[in-house]
């Protein structure tokens, strides 16, 4: 048995906003502190971003994902009646209730079992995880993996920092079980978490502990709050242990590896990450400079870009890891089935 991927799909909304737009915003950035440099030097020196992408004034997750999901159920040759189980990870509903992934559902005008994972960065490689069991259980035969986030609306529109790091966007698979094993597909995973931790990205208002509030809305807690330097130490560590750790059990080496598409969290921890396992970059699939953090649809938003791309050869073994809030890690190996030849053989 194996669980391949049949397709691929991404969307990226319209508005793209580089660093010189942040700057004119007026946000909290001091060229002063800052050496005189403009925010744009400074952001591509730190941490290689250049532009990202926003959504527009009520654009939201489940229209992302809504049309990632269609461009990967045409690249498959397949529609929404071909899709027992939807899973969708994100951190940032259209509404407080149902979740988006339910609204996601109704979109595609679908009957599949639907399963939503409150996931962040670390979303996809979960989802992988979560629709690859259940296929394996042979109640279902074809799953819809989608990763989405309005990641922007988190932030603080007055500090600089989080928006020179987040865009938005969504992205899809479409997974599919085959009773043979040909040796393509999912070969294993290595994941886990670290909820000690989980003050490292925090939200601390508007949920169950701190309720909304105009106290709550005055102290800015509703917005995100980040340990930077901790996360980068804690991200390169975790990201070089979960892909050894993946590979290994997949009966591989990293000579083996062929790419490496991993959560794009900055262009400085993949370098770092390339360092430490003595990869050349040429290896990695990097989307940040111009999608910035995209959260749960970052990993495949890249292997959709790198697929129309042609860099895919069949074959080819690929590793794909992730770290994020929690916080929690995690890798997933694939062999790459070039199903658009296997189509026309």
């Amino acid at each position: 048995m194996s669980n391949v991927i049949l397709g691929t799909g991404s969307y990226l909304p319209e508005r793209i906003v580089t660093n010189d737009d942040l700057e004119a915003m007026g946000l909290d950035y001091d060229r002063t502190r800052a050496g005189n440099l403009s925010l744009d030097q400074w952001v591509r020196s730190r941490h290689g971003a250049v532009s990202r992408h926003w959504a527009s004034p009520g654009e939201c997750t489940s229209d992302m994902a809504a049309v990632a999901a269609r461009r990967a159920l045409d690249d498959a040759r397949l529609d929404q009646r071909d899709v027992d189980l939807i899973i969708l990870a994100t951190l940032t509903n259209d509404y407080r209730l149902p979740q988006a992934a339910f609204t996601l559902q109704a979109k595609l005008g679908s009957k599949a079992q639907v399963i939503q994972l409150d996931s962040a960065c670390s979303g996809f490689v979960d989802g992988l995880l979560v629709a690859s069991g259940l296929l394996d259980t042979r109640r279902y035969e074809t799953a819809l993996v989608v990763g989405a986030d309005t990641s922007t609306r988190l932030c603080d529109p007055k500090v600089f920092m989080p928006l020179t790091i987040f865009g938005d966007g969504a992205a899809a698979v479409v997974l599919h079980h085959q009773r043979l094993d040909n040796g393509y597909g999912i070969r294993s995973f290595a994941t886990g978490s670290d909820g000690h931790l989980g003050e490292y990205v925090w939200v601390p208002g508007g949920a169950g502990k701190q309720p909304f509030s105009q106290e709550v809305l005055d102290q800015r807690l509703h917005y995100w709050q980040f340990k930077f330097s901790e996360i980068h130490a804690w991200g390169v560590d975790r990201f070089a242990f979960c892909t050894l750790d993946a590979v290994k059990r997949a009966g591989l080496t990293l000579e083996d590896v062929d790419w490496v598409v991993p959560h794009q969290a900055s262009v400085n921890i993949l370098c770092a990450l390339a360092r430490r396992l003595e990869l050349e970059m040429t290896k990695f699939v990097v989307t940040y400079p111009h999608t910035g953090n995209l959260m749960a649809a970052s990993i495949p938003v890249a292997l959709d870009q790198a697929r129309r791309d042609g860099k895919f050869q069949d074959g080819d073994w690929l590793v794909m890891p992730a770290v994020g809030a929690g916080m929690a890690w995690g890798a997933v190996t694939y062999q790459w089935y070039d199903y658009l030849q296997h189509r026309a053989d």
